[in-house]
């Protein structure tokens, strides 16, 4: 839906158009009036205007001075001036500014609307051309290394994508990593040297490194790297080979780790340390790689440099088990902040479904999972300035009630259930609170009101207020404030004597013959006749 602004230093022209003209059915979602060029640059800066039609003789900022700076500034937006015979040269001036048409005073209906859909013919056909597929395709190449860099990175935090959905974003990002296949990873820490460059110097350090690792690993392995959230650069290597020949692709990987870390401190006079993992499934057993990688570095290189290692020849004692549902994206104090609900759900539902599973896990990860639990509803709570005690009581509950994922997640739906009726019932009290503010606002400004005012006593942006307010009532802000106006001139014309230009003017409208014509729109009747009626 688009917006126009109509302006003119004469307010009954604009007022005219603005009601003599079904913009609605042309496709407008919202008409803005202006009465003077300053007031008109206002309205350009805080909505998102489409057309706009201006007077081309107007003071203290002329209509060649307004399409100046809207050419200056909202180089999209089309400009229709109006002009008289005797500013005919001026209009010549107009197009040489880039003024998209004008028209010759009086205007007809007609012949604006004719105008105005050519013109809006011509944003539809620029935007299609903005959205074509070749724009597209470019945009979507030069993004290409980030949206790669971005999935590999939600993989190695444990996001499952489905089978479907990650073959199809394999096959968009140009990768011919096959699912089910092995592959094993090379985490590359840079040493000191590395970190004590700034964030230009840093990044290019770090292409070079992954150019050189690209160059040895290309002939045995399809590659796939990124950055992770500790700094390190981690390569995903898939073999090319179909056979099965484990060790022949150990000894490659070993080889080209030494040699990424020689190359490296020759060419660039820095250090790495690197950890190759043991090989697993694409693409189910890239997080648990990854970890034994992460958990490697920690312990057995710290702070240690230049050092080489294989993490599964490192490994020790069994792990503990880590409840990766917990941990993996999208987090719960993420879905919380966003209210997606259905989401929340899901998550706990993965949660308590691996506890179930797992018959390794103690009742220490049955705390660790409360917790957890415990600390997002706090965050979500105190987010949104509340006590998590004042909505649900004492959360901290019988540590018996603790002791199975079943009674667990019995509470854990409990508390999200008790959150989710709070708050929807708060912002709804919210947004009825607001809805009252603004009618309040309305009747106390009828001599002049307008939706940017209102937004500005509101607080809000005009755009999403006309939304909002339209989204909980069915009706527009200027449907409101017409009926508001007219109900006050009702009030007006029976019980004082004041006349019907009086009557006008005190509503803020400078034409009183637009206001009797508004009026019987609204009545069915002048304005003397009703008040002759209720004599």
């Amino acid at each position: 839906m688009h917006h126009i602004l109509l302006v003119d230093d004469e307010p009954y022209v604009v007022d005219d158009l603005s009601i003599s003209v079904n913009w609605g059915e042309l496709g407008f979602e919202q008409v803005h009036k202006a009465y003077s060029g300053r007031e008109a640059l206002e309205i350009l800066q805080h909505n998102p205007v489409d057309i706009v039609v201006t007077d081309i003789n107007m003071p203290e900022m002329s209509g060649l001075e307004l399409i100046a700076a809207i050419r200056s500034r909202w180089k999209p937006t089309r400009v229709v001036m109006l002009t008289g015979y005797a500013e005919f040269e001026y209009a010549r001036k107009a197009i040489e500014e880039q003024a998209s048409a004008y028209l010759l005073k009086p205007i007809s209906n007609d012949e604006l609307i004719e105008v105005i859909g050519r013109l809006q013919q011509e944003l539809r056909e620029e935007w299609s051309s903005k959205a074509s597929y070749q724009r597209t395709l470019q945009t979507f190449r030069e993004h290409l290394p980030l949206l790669r860099d971005r999935l590999l990175g939600e993989l190695l935090q444990g996001r499952k994508l489905p089978s479907a959905q990650l073959a199809e974003r394999l096959e968009q990002f140009d990768l011919p990593l096959r699912p089910g296949r092995p592959v094993c990873l090379a985490v590359v820490r840079p040493e000191e040297f590395f970190r004590n460059q700034d964030m230009n110097s840093m990044l290019l350090f770090e292409y070079a490194i992954l150019n050189i690792a690209h160059e040895l690993f290309q002939d045995g392995f399809h590659i796939w790297s990124c950055k992770d959230v500790h700094d390190y650069l981690v390569i995903l290597l898939q073999p090319r080979a179909e056979e099965e020949e484990t060790g022949e692709w150990e000894r490659q990987v070993t080889q080209s780790a030494y040699q990424l870390q020689n190359h490296v401190g020759m060419l660039m006079g820095g250090g790495l340390s690197v950890v190759t993992t043991d090989w697993g499934s694409f693409p189910g057993q890239v997080y648990s790689l990854y970890q034994s990688a992460i958990s490697a570095i920690r312990q057995h290189i710290g702070s240690e440099k230049g050092i080489y290692l294989n993490a599964a020849s490192s490994a020790g004692a069994p792990q503990v088990e880590i409840l990766q549902p917990l941990y993996e994206p999208p987090m719960l104090f993420h879905m919380f902040e966003a209210n997606n609900w259905e989401g929340i759900q899901a998550k706990l539902d993965a949660i308590i479904g691996e506890m179930q599973r797992n018959s390794d896990l103690s009742l220490e990860h049955i705390h660790e999972v409360r917790l957890h639990l415990e600390t997002a509803f706090y965050y979500f709570a105190h987010k949104n300035n509340r006590l998590l005690s004042d909505i649900v009581g004492n959360p901290l509950l019988e540590p018996a009630l603790f002791q199975t994922p079943d009674k667990l997640g019995q509470w854990a739906e409990a508390m999200i259930e008790r959150l989710r009726d709070y708050f929807d019932s708060e912002r709804r009290d919210n947004r009825l609170g607001l809805i009252h503010r603004v009618h309040a606002y309305i009747d106390a400004n009828l001599h002049y009101v307008s939706l940017q005012s209102i937004a500005d006593h509101v607080g809000m942006h005009p755009v999403y207020l006309s939304k909002m307010y339209k989204l909980e009532t069915g009706r527009r802000i200027s449907d409101y404030i017409s009926g508001a106006k007219m109900e006050k001139a009702a009030y007006l014309l029976t019980h004082t004597p004041l006349k019907i230009y009086e009557i006008s003017a005190e509503l803020g409208y400078s034409n009183a013959h637009y206001f009797i014509k508004l009026f019987k729109e609204y009545a069915g009747m002048t304005p003397q006749d009703f008040r002759d009626r209720a004599l």
